[in-house]
């Protein structure tokens, strides 16, 4: 065999070799690619071909008692550009042009936007209505490719600053902030939904699936609008007028526990961006802002001595002339009172009086009492940010700390825990957990949630109706005499006058007070506890004379509103009835 002929078979070999090799590796690369990675191309092809959308579900509404919307969500357009499809500069430089005039933006800043190759950017997001429609219309009649609309939702509250501090706010990515808003935030917001699309090589539809979004619940709560927003102009022309600081207010059903009216001035729009100026505004002070409560806390001292049998109404005290020394401190009255008997010096507001019942209490009792009224304690008020106020341990009382909580010193209560121990008296001594929702519903009517009434007894029916009588005895002859005047209707109530502490020295300021009046009508069928606090008041600082005279409006205006009957019996004939009922039991 020639020298060529086996250099050519060599060669021939080398190369089928070769191929064979090639073939080898081919088929085992393909191999594992087809079995080893089957289920990652699988994957990544899938990717490929599938888009998924989420679907923002509608936040549910809020409802006032009647059915009025107090917050709903509404859709809005926002506006974004793709600059990688809106690439060439005379586009942008077009757009800018026509769009800056429509969004109210400087082309400076627009054009800021229009810069770069991102796929995503917003150009402003949430547009009126009108101005969507004028966006829209100048994309298409301009072709100016990369430019979209997409829907957005956003909160609104039709009533604008009415009942702010209930329901609080949404922040900008559909988050609760404050009120009910945020304490019922996961149940609002709802389930989002999904689009699911299948997308051929040249990324057209051709499969499509979805699973729709749940929207939120609604949410039906105890507040009455028309009364809520007449008590915001009474508390804001107060606030003009006695040049305070603040105020706030409380209508309670004494019966079920349901808040009519929860209201506090300044108010605060919910519809605009909170600013940092402004955030001390939107705390709920009615719940969040423990004061001092003064006189309107010798409701616990007087029910505390009748329920204990320590004291009839009857009964005379020595108000040792308007001077009295306790421990190292001297308590004084405002008059200098002599020989009282327990339902004048309740009337008049006798500091003495008071301090003299709690001792024959005593201060385990009496803490009992606090603590059975609900002091010292969260309501549980469906609201952020309630404050349980501050009760003292026994641990740490004085000599004297017995006389200052008597009347309501050293110790701190929040409006909506003094309104509902008001309300306890009012109930015949049956103290009801105050409460905002009433119900929750799907959007197709199904029950989600349906309040159930929490109480307890803090004080006989009998110990009631005899505060009751010393509660109204403030209004005919004591120190609400002047404020008081509801035509057909008897009311019951009591004043505070409280001194603000300094945060500075931790003593009472010299001129700083929070006069206040709590108390319920009509007397002899409680169908209202209203409790007025008015902060700081420049000039007169007198319960009596500077809240009485709001709650009186207050009540006249729920009267109204709700027709309630002017009173059709006595309740001292009821007072009469019980305790002749259990003078005969005994």
């Amino acid at each position: 065999m020639r020298e060529p002929e086996i250099d050519t078979r060599r060669k021939m070999l080398w190369i089928a070799l070769v191929l064979f090799t090639w073939m080898i590796i081919l088929i085992w690369r393909l191999s594992w690619l087809q079995v080893a990675e089957h289920e990652h191309y699988l994957q990544k092809a899938d990717r490929n071909q599938r888009k998924e959308f989420e679907v923002i579900p509608l936040r549910g509404s809020i409802l006032d008692r009647n059915g009025k919307e107090l917050a709903l969500t509404i859709i809005l357009d926002s506006l974004y550009a793709d600059l990688k499809l809106l690439a060439r500069e005379e586009d942008r430089e077009k757009a800018v042009r026509l769009l800056a005039p429509l969004l109210g933006a400087e082309e400076v800043d627009l054009r800021a936007l229009l810069s770069g190759n991102s796929s995503f950017v917003w150009l402003k997001r949430k547009l009126e209505p009108e101005t969507s429609w004028k966006v829209r219309r100048a994309i298409k009649e301009n072709g100016l490719h990369g430019l979209g609309v997409k829907q957005e939702t956003q909160r609104s509250y039709p009533n604008d600053s009415l009942a702010a501090h209930l329901l609080g706010y949404v922040g900008a990515e559909d988050k609760g902030l404050g009120g009910l808003e945020q304490t019922q935030d996961e149940r609002l917001r709802g389930r989002p939904g999904e689009v699911d699309l299948r997308t051929d090589a040249s990324g057209r539809p051709f499969e499509r699936s979805e699973i729709p979004a749940t929207n939120g619940p609604r949410l039906s709560i105890t507040i009455d609008t028309a009364l809520q927003h007449k008590v915001e102009v009474l508390l804001d022309e107060a606030l003009k007028m006695s040049g305070a600081k603040g105020a706030s207010a409380i209508v309670l059903d004494p019966k079920n526990g349901e808040i009519l009216v929860m209201a506090n001035v300044p108010v605060f729009d919910p519809n605009e961006r909170p600013k940092i100026s402004d955030l001390i505004l939107r705390h709920n002070r009615a719940i969040s802002f423990p004061f001092e409560p003064g006189s309107v806390f010798k409701l616990v001292t007087y029910a505390a001595v009748l329920e204990e049998g320590l004291a009839n109404p009857n009964d005379l005290i020595n108000c040792e002339n308007g001077q009295m020394k306790i421990g190292k401190r001297v308590i004084h009255d405002t008059h200098k009172y002599g020989m009282l008997t327990v339902t004048d010096a309740f009337a008049q507001s006798s500091n003495i009086a008071a301090v003299k019942l709690a001792q024959r209490v005593g201060k385990e009792k009496l803490i009992d009492y606090i603590s059975r009224f609900g002091f010292g304690l969260k309501t549980g008020i469906e609201l952020p940010g309630e404050s349980r106020g501050i009760v003292n341990p026994l641990s740490i009382w004085r000599k004297d700390s017995i006389g200052s909580v008597a009347m309501g010193h050293e110790i701190s209560v929040t409006l909506l825990q003094a309104i509902s121990a008001m309300a306890a008296i009012a109930n015949r001594g049956v103290w009801v957990r105050p409460h905002l929702i009433k119900s929750i519903h799907t959007v197709d009517g199904q029950v989600l949630y349906q309040v159930e009434r929490e109480d307890r007894r803090v004080v006989s029916e009998e110990t009631a109706l005899r505060m009751k009588d010393l509660l109204t005895q403030v209004v005919t002859s004591g120190t609400a005499r002047h404020a008081i005047h509801l035509n057909g209707y008897t009311a019951a109530g009591k004043t505070g006058t409280p001194q603000k502490i300094d945060e500075r020295t931790g003593r009472y300021s010299g001129g700083k007070y929070m006069p206040s009046f709590a108390g319920f009508v009509p007397a002899s069928n409680p169908q209202f506890a209203i409790i007025v606090m008015i902060d700081e008041p420049k000039g007169n600082h007198y319960g009596g004379v500077v809240a009485a005279p709001i709650f009186n409006l207050i009540a006249e205006a729920a009267l109204g509103d709700f027709t309630v009957p002017p009173d059709e019996q006595d309740f001292r004939k009821a007072l009469a009835d019980v305790t002749k009922q259990m003078s005969a039991q005994e």
